[in-house]
């Protein structure tokens, strides 16, 4: 048996406060800027009256996507109803949100309840995809899927009465167009030895612009023409996705994070969109299957990318923010972005949170209800002149360690026959360049790696590590039980230009014997990959349009004491930098859109009769370059504005204009 590493006994904390751990104050005045002003602005956005109001400006307006997907959904049911397809001449309705062009509805009427399966055929038969709609009904949506590119699909069909006898069959035929350009040679199959246990392999994520899933053989079926935030989507329990949006952000000491998010589904459909008030990066999990989601989001106070949100999934409230600075205090909070939190996930027999600390080469455990710590994954001598070490996991000598891991999951399956222990998955980038470690080994791969840990006895080891090409950032494993595979989701190799240029891999394991089976490059880097199961059923059914599409808060306007003028000088007659080609106001849904450069606009009013309203955006400012040439739109609500009519005026490095634009809350 290997011989566990022991904590000092003098290592352990005198017990000195609610949590036994000392502390230091040392950083607060650096990094706790402004924490308590800020925390209360974010209830005060939770708890903000939202007036019933109409619009009326000269801005221009657009509207949101989950109202332009039930605007589109009534138009689909109307058409549907009206013209009352016979199975046997099916109406067919391609790319029907206009979001999905390798995706298409089938619809038809028959007289009794039956349900449908339905078989798109593979360019060889081993890729074809046949899935069945579970539920008897006699108005169809098909939600047909997996249709290649540039091609006339056959697609059959085949009715099943409730003894899954078929009593029916038919043949249609889709034309698809050719997908855009950019994505000929995105994927190529490297290796090719047995047949993949995926079906379709779905990417997304920073420079694979639209989300894509490929068969075996490397074809694209699958294609979301809405290009998400860099981080790609993350899977809900019901067959769809969070969604960040890449347009709207907030400023942050360093990149801008986006304040709104999407439940959206595989056909493009956007259930419901979430705003957030101090914005969300890197990761969305569920804690429950439909429950409230848990957000990666950020502090605004001196560093980022150091906090955990939980959003109520039916009205958008944040319903808890916690700081990590209030459960490790100061232990390495020695710079803006001293934790950053890359990935989630919750337990709820425990209700333990388990997230990924980047730049901690650490993994964390601390219960959601307590905020106490539970553990910490990591190697022992990082966190050896911490009040922390005693939280350390005890691990047999000499063990390989991660370092600068992404995507920690649990394997919910028992791999051992150990009811107290439990599996933990991790891409293990194996990358030393955010904070350098003493441990790091120079090992030239990173790895998929699984431990097996046991919280009774704090302990923790090793259990399989799969290697692969180096990928330096985002990447994640995927681990399918049943067919004992293991995918190695590599997604943005360290050194492309070795691999043809190739920006990122793909491979999938055999998990006992650990002998790669088969590989699959992809021209463009991409944050995650994972197995495309779309909800079919789900997909079939209409949307509940009785819930409300925009939920949550963003920071409001703040009621001004005194009334501004409204300056002279008019938007044409600011720096170049500063002109109008360089700022744009649009009204989307209830809110007023800014889009500028980052950190260019420092306010931004709305100037009425005897009334004014603000918005700050010079704090948090700009401490690092990253962002400087990146446009998005900042977003600001209206409802909680005193009817009457604003000028909107905006303010550029301590200069305001007048942007000859008016809003009439009415």
């Amino acid at each position: 048996m290997d011989k566990m590493k022991l904590v000092p006994k003098q290592w352990r904390p005198i017990c000195m406060n609610k949590l036994g751990i000392p502390f230091t104050k040392g950083y607060e005045r650096e990094f706790d800027r402004g924490y308590e002003t800020k925390s209360k602005e974010w209830l005060a956005a939770q708890s903000a009256h939202r007036n019933d109001y109409r619009i009326e400006t000269d801005i221009e307006r657009e509207q949101g996507l989950a109202v332009r997907t039930r605007k589109r959904e009534q138009e689909i049911c109307q058409t549907f109803t009206e013209e009352k397809y016979p199975f046997e001449k099916p109406g067919i309705i391609l790319d029907p949100y206009g979001m999905t062009p390798l995706c298409a509805y089938v619809l038809f009427y028959t007289e009794e309840e039956c349900r449908v399966r339905f078989h798109v055929r593979g360019k060889t038969p081993d890729a074809s995809i046949t899935s069945l709609v579970k539920k008897p009904c006699k108005w169809h949506r098909v939600p047909v899927y997996g249709l290649y590119p540039d091609m006339e699909n056959i697609v059959s069909l085949e009715l099943l009465d409730r003894q899954d006898k078929v009593t029916a069959k038919n043949e249609v035929r889709i034309q698809t167009k050719p997908l855009m350009k950019y994505l000929e040679d995105a994927v190529r199959v490297e290796k090719k030895t047995e047949r993949s246990s995926m079906k379709l392999i779905l990417v997304a994520g920073k420079s694979t612009s639209y989300p894509i899933a490929f068969d075996e053989y490397g074809d694209i079926r699958y294609l979301m023409q809405y290009r998400p935030r860099g981080y790609g989507l993350f899977e809900l329990a019901n067959g769809r996705f969070i969604m960040m949006e890449r347009q709207t952000l907030i400023p942050t000491y360093m990149l801008p994070h986006s304040t709104q998010m999407y439940e959206i589904d595989y056909f493009g459909r956007v259930h419901r969109t979430y705003y957030v008030p101090n914005g969300i990066h890197h990761d969305v999990c569920e804690m429950t299957p439909g429950g409230n989601l848990l957000v990666v989001s950020n502090s605004q106070c001196g560093h980022v990318e150091d906090c955990i949100a939980e959003v109520n999934r039916q009205n958008g409230k944040i319903e808890k923010f916690l700081d990590l600075r209030d459960v490790l205090y100061t232990a390495y909070r020695d710079r803006t972005n001293w934790i950053h939190i890359n990935s989630l996930e919750y337990e709820p027999e425990t209700k333990n949170v388990i997230f990924s600390a980047r730049n901690l080469h650490s993994v964390f455990s601390i219960n959601w209800e307590t905020d106490r710590l539970n553990w910490i994954l990591g190697e022992t001598g990082f966190w050896r002149r911490t009040p922390w070490l005693f939280k350390v996991l005890r691990t047999p000598e000499n063990m390989p360690w991660h370092f600068q891991q992404h995507s920690v999951k649990l394997i919910r399956e028992n791999l051992d026959g150990n009811a107290d222990t439990k599996h933990l998955m991790m891409f293990d980038n194996h990358w030393n360049l955010r904070r350098k470690v003493p441990a790091y080994d120079d090992d030239t791969r990173s790895f998929v790696t699984i431990y097996t840990i046991d919280e009774k006895r704090k302990t923790a080891k090793l259990e399989k590590r799969f290697s692969g090409i180096k990928s330096k950032i985002t990447s994640n494993g995927v681990y399918k039980h049943a067919d004992r595979r293991m995918f190695y989701m590599g997604g943005y190799l360290a050194f492309p230009e070795e691999h043809e240029d190739r920006g990122a891999v793909i491979c999938e394991f055999d998990y006992d014997t650990m002998k790669e089976l088969n590989r699959y490059s992809l021209k463009y880097y991409f944050f995650r990959a994972f197995e495309m199961k779309p909800d079919v059923d789900g997909l079939a059914a209409g949307m509940d349009l009785s819930v409300e599409p925009c939920v949550g808060s963003l920071l409001p306007f703040k009621r001004l004491p005194e009334c501004i003028p409204v300056p002279e000088a008019m938007i044409e007659d600011a720096p170049l930098a500063c002109r109008e080609e360089r700022v744009r106001l649009r009204i989307e849904d209830r809110n007023l859109w800014v889009k500028s450069r980052d950190h260019l606009v420092d306010q931004v009013f709305l100037v009425g009769d005897g009334r004014c309203y603000g918005k700050d955006f010079r704090d948090p400012n700009q401490q690092q370059d990253l962002a400087a040439e990146m446009e998005y739109f900042v977003t600001i609500p209206l409802y909680t504005i005193d009817k009457g009519e604003y000028r909107v005026v905006v303010e550029f490095k301590g200069v305001r204009y007048d942007t000859g634009k008016t809003i009439q809350i009415c």
